[in-house]
């Protein structure tokens, strides 16, 4: 069954004094505070029922609340934990499930728990999350082993309290594994207990080697370790039952959900050893044929937080070759289409120009090319062709009856599609990379029109989403809901449209499982987030944040970038302040 919905997002009036990205910007954050308004109103009187993931649908509202200080998140986080540890104690056995598999049992911790303790830290949270780390060294007698210290590797894809392997689940490991890593990367921080970190540099050691040592288009996705090195039939479902083949891109595929790369990049944060820059390098390298891709937020973020963590700006033009390489042949294309019009008059040389019109004007690498063949269209044809911006409206599609696995990353079955319905009912699919792509090749170029493009997309998204999908708490993995556009389904890692784009352009930046801020704010009373009349920009290689200021009055603030010193500062009403490592 497919339907879509159609409404323009009531978003906020356009504002043509403020620069394009802030309006964007202040769009964004009042689309995703109504959706966590009306959330809250269905949501917060209903008790913790025990879904695996029940918590995740929150993950990008504590981003949120760091930049706009949404006191409502934390109290309802807090609620949901709770309810959460007294149905631990009901159904688990010393904190973790009895039995089930690496994949969907950690999702409760990674996503949610320990969002909630490095966002608002307390003991309850700590113990929860410390609980299930336990288990992952086998630090508690009594308990199945999870893991083999001499062979640095897990005994099997099942795990729990009570049971751990089948017959089937035993002798091989997946990048699923690394949502173990995560959890025990964040008991490391909570605990300072260096057993948790020599557990996770051992382990990713391994995978580090393999990754190094295989060719950068078929990263391993299997390391076995059994006498046949036969594949067993539960692999396939332990990679991801929503993809299959064997083509570069499906082989780093299931690292993307696994956390891989940020495992990896947390690793190196940590430690410092260069072998996890290069392993998540190497993996990068890897996505970049997917950055063009409409449906593949994970690619654009994931090399954000590379370039950020490491410096390493060595795969910024192989970025912006990925993003821009295809424009020019369908541009051809246009003007051979244009050119058959023009000498013949037939009327299908038109429908196809406008076709490749339409599909590149939502594009805005293709922008200032386009103007040219619109006027030779509107010569032939007596009209402009219509766009995306002027005759169509942004419109979100659902389709459930696809049994197919859906080739690429970020993507599932059960994903939303984009589109634009033009005025007869017809509906466009978009062609135009993803915001978190767009807002990648911002921080490379600085072209704030990618940013705002990026931004109004996002905002747009989640405008349609909370008017036409559910909050997302029954089934955090599933594509079609409002917390899968936020933060994304079960392939994207925690990578959508908010988490994936609007953050890190808002100068929120992964790190162990949440979104940190590199840009620290506090107003004259001590609160340390942006006041509502403040947008914020930031690139972190410049390091450069700009904030507009939407007030007719001047406003006070106090600003650190990274670990610098606190600077006083004032923003002008109605203009831009940047403010940079040499400010």
């Amino acid at each position: 069954m497919r339907s879509h919905a159609n409404l323009r997002p009531v978003i906020g009036m356009t504002d043509p004094d403020r620069p394009d990205w802030a309006d964007a910007f202040f769009e964004l954050r009042d689309e995703m505070q109504r959706w966590i308004e009306a959330s809250l109103g269905r949501q917060e009187q209903i008790p913790y029922r025990g879904g695996h993931d029940e918590g995740t649908f929150i993950a990008s509202w504590f981003g949120h609340h760091l930049l706009f200080g949404e006191p409502r998140v934390l109290d309802f986080a807090c609620y949901l934990r709770d309810g959460f540890a007294e149905w631990s104690r009901a159904h688990m056995l010393h904190g973790f499930y009895r039995e089930g598999e690496v994949h969907h049992q950690t999702e409760i911790y990674t996503f949610f728990l320990s969002r909630l303790w490095q966002v608002a830290p307390d003991d309850r949270t700590a113990e929860l999350i410390l609980d299930a780390a336990h288990h992952i060294g086998n630090w508690v007698e009594g308990y199945p082993d999870w893991y083999d210290w001499d062979e640095r590797r897990f005994l099997s894809w099942r795990i729990g309290t009570e049971r751990v392997g089948t017959d089937d689940a035993s002798g091989y490991e997946v990048p699923d594994h690394f949502r173990l890593i995560q959890i025990a990367l964040v008991a490391h921080r909570i605990s300072g207990q260096q057993r948790y970190l020599d557990l996770c540099t051992g382990y990713a050691d391994r995978w580090a080697e393999a990754i190094l040592e295989a060719p950068a288009d078929e990263p391993p996705t299997v390391l076995r370790w059994d006498d046949t090195g036969r594949e067993r039939p539960e692999e396939r479902a332990a990679l991801g039952a929503h993809h299959h083949g064997d083509s570069p891109l499906e082989r780093v595929e299931p690292h993307v959900p696994a956390g891989t790369i940020d495992v990896m990049l947390d690793l190196h944060a940590l430690t410092g050893e260069q072998r996890y820059a290069y392993a998540a390098r190497r993996l990068c390298e890897a996505l970049l044929p997917a950055l063009a891709d409409p449906y593949s937020n994970p690619p654009g973020a994931l090399l954000m937080r590379y370039r950020a963590a490491t410096g390493d700006l060595s795969l910024d033009d192989a970025v912006l070759e990925r993003l821009t390489g295809s424009i020019d042949q369908m541009l051809q294309g246009l003007d051979g289409m244009l050119r058959f019009l023009e000498q013949t008059q037939i009327s299908g040389y038109a429908l196809a120009a406008a076709r490749l019109y339409s599909s590149l004007a939502d594009n805005p690498f293709a922008a200032d090319r386009l103007e040219e063949y619109a006027r030779r269209y509107h010569d032939l044809v007596g009209e402009r062709p219509a766009t995306g911006a002027r005759e169509e409206t942004p419109a979100l599609v659902v389709e459930t009856l696809n049994p197919e696995p859906v080739a690429g990353i970020g993507k599932r079955r059960d994903m939303v599609r984009w589109a634009w319905e033009n005025r007869l009912g017809g509906l466009r699919p978009t062609s135009c990379p993803p915001p978190p792509s767009l807002a990648l090749a911002w921080q490379i170029t600085g072209d704030d029109e990618l940013v705002a493009h990026a931004l109004r997309a996002v905002g747009r998204r989640v405008g349609l989403a909370r008017r036409s999908l559910r909050d997302g708490r029954h089934h955090g993995c599933a594509g079609t809901s409002i917390g899968a556009v936020a933060s994304g389904h079960g392939r994207d890692g925690g990578y959508g449209n908010v988490t994936g784009a609007f953050y890190p352009a808002a100068g929120l930046l992964r790190d162990l499982s949440v979104e940190r801020p590199i840009v620290r704010v506090r107003q004259p009373g001590g609160a340390p987030h942006l006041p509502p009349e403040v947008a914020m920009l930031v690139r972190p290689d410049a390091p450069e944040a700009r904030l507009y200021n939407d007030s007719v009055q001047p406003i006070s603030l106090q600003i650190a970038l990274g670990d610098d010193e606190w600077l006083s500062i004032e923003l002008a009403p109605r203009e831009v302040t940047r403010v940079s490592a040499h400010t």
